[in-house]
C-alpha cells in the first residue's frame, strides 16, 4: 500500500468509527452485591482501599478523584457482603454510596445534626444477574488505567502479570501515565525514553537503542503478555494507542526478560463504557503537524460490546537539511462480555512510516577534534529513505473463577517490514587537507515476524489467618527475521563540498542474506506469602525448557548454526515490609540469563557459547504519600553480569563470522535512584527522577563499561493547574533534563611524518562531552469544558549539544535546537 493510500484509509476509517461510536449510548450493568465473601483490606488511604475493594468484591467503583483525596480508611477484614464491607471502609469518611447493578457510586453523605453519624441513602438498583456484566474486568474498575485520572501517579501497574501498586513491586518501576504523555507531547517511544528516569538514548541512522544502569533495554511486553524481542524501529512506535508505558529496571528473568537493563511494558487504551470522542491537532517548528482522532464507547444497547478506534496522521521535517518524516496509523479494538465473568479483547494496529533524508550522524577529524559542522548538516543524500510498516494483531481472554482467581490468555502477533535505500559519507576527516571521506551505498530489505502467547492464572487464598497470592503461567515466543543487505563503494567525497550520488535501484542480488529464527518457551510461578500482615515474602522463578536459535544463509542455502540451550531454572526472591500504612521497605535478587546462541566458541567451526549469567540486587524504600496521590522511591542497586562474549585471541572472528568467542566479560554496575511522581500540592503534578550510576569493566582494569551513560542523570517535569477562579483553566509547567559528562574511547592513528598522512601508530582517544542541561516549558488554557490549547517550548536556551557520541568516523548526533509545538484538544 502506498503511503498516501493509508493516509486516506485512516481518514475514512476514523470518520466511520467516530460516527458509529458516538451514536451508541451506555447501558447499566447488573450483578448481586449481597453475597458474602472474604475481605482483607488494611488501613490505608481511601483511594487505594477502594481499589482493593473493587478487586476483592468484583464490583466497579466510581468516584471523582477529589472526593477520595485527603481521606483515609480504617480497613476491613472478615467474611461479609460487599455492601457491609464498603460500609466499614467508608466509616468516618463522610461519604456514602449507592449500588446500580454492578457499579458502586460514591457520594458525599448528607449533612446531619448533632453527633449523629449518617451512612446515607444506600440504593441497590437493578441488582441480580440480568446485566451480564463482567465483574471487575471493565476499564472503569481496572486500576491500571490512568486515562482520565489527570495524575502522574498510577494507582497500579501490571508489570508482574497482576495489577499491583508500585509499593508492592520489589523493583524500580517508572510509569509514564496518559496525562504526562499528553502534557509533554510524548508521541513516540523515543520521546518517552528521553523522559524516563535513568534511561540514556543512543541514536543511530536507522533506529535507536536504550540503556538503563549502563545496560541495554532489550525486551518489551504488551498488556502484561509474554516478553517480546525488541525490534528495529521501536523508537518510532506511536504512543496514541497506549494508556501508559512503564519501565521495570533490573533483570526480570522470571517472566522471560533476563537482561538487567530492564523491560518496557505497554498498556493499551481500553474500550470505555461511556461514549467519548477526543480530537487533537498539533502544529510546530519545521512544518510539523499531527492529527489524532480517538473514539470509544458501547457498540450495543446493553453495553456488553464496546469498541475503540484511533487514527493518527503525522507529517513534518527535522531541523537537518533533507530530513522529513511521515506517519499514518490506524488502530481498533473490541471488548466483549462473553459471560458475566468472561472478557474478550481483540484488536489490530497498522502503522506506516516514511523517513526521508534520515542519515544525520556526523564524523570528527582523525585526531578526534570536533569538526564544528552546522547542526543542520546531513551526511546522506536528499533521496535517502526508509519505508517502515508494522501490523499487529492482538487478543486477550480473561476468565474470573469465583471471587479471587483469574485465568488470562494473551496473544500478540507482529509483522514488520523495513526497506532502506541510501547513500552516506563515512570515515574520519583529515584535519590537514580535509580528505578521508568515502561515499557508500547502503540498501537493505528486512522482514520480521513475531508471535507471543501467555497463559497465566493468578489469585489469592487464605491460610493461617492471612491472605496470600499465587501466579502460575506458561509463555511462548517465536521470532523470525529475514535480513538482506548490500554495501557498495561509490568513491571519494568532500564533506565540505558534497556531490551527491544518484539514487540506485534495489539490487537483483544481495551480498548478505540471513534468516534467524528464535523459539523460547518457559513455565513461571510466583508465590507471595504473608507470615504477618505487614510482611510479604516472594519466591519464584522460571523454568526455561525451550530455547532454540537457528541462522540460515539464504545465499548458499546452508544452515549457519542451530543452537538448543539446555533447560535452566531462573530463580527470583524478594521481601517487602510495610513499616507504615503508606511506606514499605523492600529487597530483591533476580537472576540474569541471556542467550548467546549467535556466538560460537573455538576451534572452528565452533560450538554454541553458553548464556550470559549474573545477578541483579536491589533494595530500597517506597511510599504512597498525600493519600496515594504521590508516589516516591529510593533504590540502591548492584548488577554483576558475567560471561558476555569477547573475541577469542587464539581464534579471532574473521569477516563478522560467529566464531570464535570466549565467555570472558565481567561487568559491574551499581548506584542509586530517587523518584517522585504525582501531586505534591493541590494542582501541582511533578515527575522527578535522579540516577547515580558507576559501571566498570572488571576485565579492563575497572575502566568504565557503558561510556555514554553519565554518572549523574536528572529528569524533572512539573505542571501546575491554577486553583482560584481568577485564573481558572490556566496551567503552566516546565522541566529540565541534565546530565554529567560522558565520553567515547577507542583507537585512532597518529600523523605519520614520513607520509604526511594519519596512517601512523595507533593511540587511544577519548571523546568527552561536557555535562549539560536542556530546559523546557509549557503553558495551557482550558477554553471551556471541551476545548483546551497549549504550547510546549523545548530547549528554551537553544543549547547546542550532542545527544549521542560515537567514534571519529561516524555516529555523532546533535540534539534538537529550540522548537515549539502548539496543541489544540477537544473532548466530547
Amino acid at each position: 500500500m502506498r503511503f498516501g493510500k493509508i493516509e486516506r484509509a485512516v481518514a475514512a476509517a476514523l470518520l466511520a468509527g467516530t460516527a458509529s461510536t458516538v451514536a451508541m449510548s451506555t447501558a447499566a450493568m447488573a450483578q448481586s452485591a449481597s453475597a458474602e465473601r472474604a475481605f482483607a483490606i488494611a488501613a490505608q488511604p481511601l483511594a487505594t482501599a477502594i481499589t482493593s475493594f473493587g478487586q476483592q468484591s468484583g464490583l466497579q467503583v466510581s468516584a471523582p478523584a477529589d472526593l477520595l483525596s485527603g481521606r483515609g480508611s480504617s480497613g476491613v477484614n472478615g467474611r461479609m457482603s460487599a455492601i457491609s464491607a464498603l460500609g466499614w471502609l467508608l466509616g468516618g469518611t463522610g461519604l456514602t454510596f449507592r449500588v446500580m447493578g454492578n457499579t458502586v457510586v460514591l457520594e458525599r453523605a448528607p449533612d446531619v445534626a448533632g453527633d449523629t453519624i449518617a451512612l446515607g441513602p444506600v440504593r441497590v438498583e437493578g441488582s441480580g444477574n440480568g446485566g451480564g456484566a463482567v465483574a471487575g474486568l471493565r476499564a472503569s474498575s481496572d486500576p491500571v488505567v490512568t486515562e482520565g485520572s489527570r495524575s502522574y501517579a498510577p494507582l497500579a501497574t501490571n508489570v508482574g502479570k497482576a495489577a499491583q501498586s508500585l509499593r508492592q513491586i520489589p523493583q524500580s518501576v517508572t510509569v509514564i501515565t496518559r496525562q504526562r504523555l499528553e502534557d509533554q507531547n510524548l508521541v513516540s517511544v523515543e520521546d518517552v525514553m528521553l523522559q524516563t528516569t535513568g534511561v540514556t538514548v543512543d541514536r543511530n541512522w536507522l533506529s535507536s537503542t536504550y540503556n538503563s544502569r549502563g545496560l541495554p533495554i532489550s525486551f518489551a511486553r504488551y498488556d502484561g503478555g509474554a516478553t517480546s524481542f525488541r525490534v528495529d524501529g521501536m523508537s518510532d512506535i506511536d504512543t496514541a494507542i497506549y494508556d501508559s508505558i512503564a519501565l521495570v529496571r533490573g533483570a526480570d528473568g522470571m517472566f522471560g526478560a533476563g537482561e538487567a537493563g530492564g523491560v518496557l511494558n505497554f498498556s493499551r487504551k481500553r474500550a470505555l463504557e461511556d461514549a467519548q470522542l477526543k480530537l487533537a491537532a498539533y502544529g510546530g517548528s519545521w512544518d510539523n503537524y499531527r492529527l489524532e482522532v480517538d473514539a470509544t464507547g458501547p457498540l450495543t444497547s446493553d453495553g456488553k460490546i464496546r469498541g475503540r478506534a484511533i487514527g493518527v496522521i503525522d507529517n513534518g521535517h527535522g531541523f537537518q537539511r533533507f530530513k522529513r518524516d511521515r506517519r499514518a496509523l490506524i488502530h481498533g479494538l473490541i471488548e466483549a462480555d462473553l459471560t458475566p465473568s468472561t472478557l474478550l479483547v481483540a484488536g489490530f494496529t497498522r502503522q506506516e512510516d516514511q523517513k526521508d533524508g534520515f542519515n544525520v550522524s556526523l564524523p570528527r577529524y582523525r585526531n578526534g577534534v570536533d569538526i564544528g559542522l552546522p547542526r543542520d548538516f546531513n551526511m546522506g543524500t536528499p533521496w535517502n529513505s526508509i519505508t517502515r510498516g508494522t501490523s499487529v494483531f492482538f487478543g486477550r481472554l480473561e476468565q474470573r473463577i469465583g471471587d479471587d482467581w483469574t485465568v488470562k490468555l494473551t496473544a500478540n502477533h507482529m509483522r514488520n517490514r523495513d526497506k532502506t535505500n541510501a547513500a552516506e559519507m563515512e570515515n574520519a576527516v583529515d584535519p590537514i587537507d580535509g580528505s578521508g571521506i568515502d561515499w557508500w551505498y547502503f540498501q537493505q530489505d528486512k522482514a520480521t515476524k513475531e508471535t507471543t502467547v501467555d497463559l497465566s492464572s493468578q489469585g489469592a487464598f487464605e491460610a493461617f489467618g492471612q491472605t496470600h497470592n499465587l501466579i502460575l503461567g506458561v509463555d511462548y515466543v517465536r521470532y523470525q527475521q529475514t535480513y538482506q543487505q548490500l554495501w557498495t563503494y561509490v568513491g571519494a567525497g568532500d564533506i565540505f563540498n558534497p556531490v551527491y550520488p544518484v539514487e540506485p535501484d534495489f539490487p537483483p542480488a544481495w551480498s548478505y542474506r540471513n534468516r534467524q529464527t528464535i523459539e523460547r518457551m518457559g513455565l513461571y510461578g510466583s508465590l507471595r506469602v504473608r507470615p504477618v500482615e505487614s510482611l510479604s515474602l516472594i519466591g519464584g522463578g522460571r523454568l526455561a525448557f525451550r530455547d532454540k536459535t537457528t541462522n540460515y544463509n539464504l545465499i548458499t542455502s546452508v544452515l549457519r548454526n542451530q543452537v538448543r540451550q539446555d533447560s535452566v531454572f531462573i530463580p527470583y526472591a524478594a521481601a517487602i515490609w510495610d513499616v507504615h500504612k503508606s511506606v514499605s521497605l523492600y529487597a530483591s535478587a533476580a537472576e540474569i540469563y541471556q542467550s548467546q546462541a549467535q556466538y560460537n566458541s573455538g576451534p572452528r567451526p565452533g560450538t554454541p557459547l553458553d548464556p550470559v549469567t549474573g545477578r541483579n540486587y536491589e533494595a530500597g524504600v517506597k511510599g504512597e504519600l498525600a493519600d496515594g496521590k504521590l508516589t516516591g522511591s529510593l533504590a540502591w542497586y548492584r548488577v554483576n553480569k558475567k560471561g558476555a562474549a569477547v573475541s577469542d585471541p587464539a581464534n579471532p572472528p574473521i569477516g563478522g563470522n560467529n566464531c570464535c568467542y570466549i565467555r570472558d566479560g565481567y561487568i559491574k554496575s551499581q548506584g542509586f535512584e530517587v523518584e517522585l511522581n504525582g501531586e505534591v500540592l493541590p494542582g501541582l503534578q511533578v515527575a522527578f527522577g535522579y540516577t547515580y550510576n558507576n559501571n566498570v569493566n572488571k576485565r579492563d582494569s575497572d575502566a568504565r563499561y557503558a561510556e555514554t551513560t553519565p554518572k549523574h542523570l536528572l529528569k524533572l517535569w512539573t505542571d501546575y493547574k491554577f486553583q482560584g477562579e481568577a485564573l481558572k483553566g490556566l496551567s503552566i509547567g516546565g522541566g529540565v533534563t541534565a546530565q554529567s559528562s560522558n565520553f567515547r574511547s577507542g583507537f585512532v592513528q597518529e600523523l605519520n611524518p614520513a607520509t604526511g598522512l594519519y596512517d601512523g601508530d595507533f593511540y587511544e582517544y577519548q571523546f568527552r562531552v561536557k555535562g549539560y542541561a536542556i530546559w523546557s516549558a509549557r503553558a495551557g488554557y482550558a477554553l471551556d469544558e471541551r476545548f483546551s490549547i497549549s504550547a510546549n517550548l523545548n530547549n528554551i536556551f537553544d543549547k547546542t549539544y550532542y545527544v549521542t557520541i560515537d567514534g571519529p568516523g561516524y555516529g555523532n548526533l546533535y540534539g534538537d535546537p529550540r522548537n515549539v509545538t502548539v496543541t489544540l484538544r477537544g473532548q466530547f
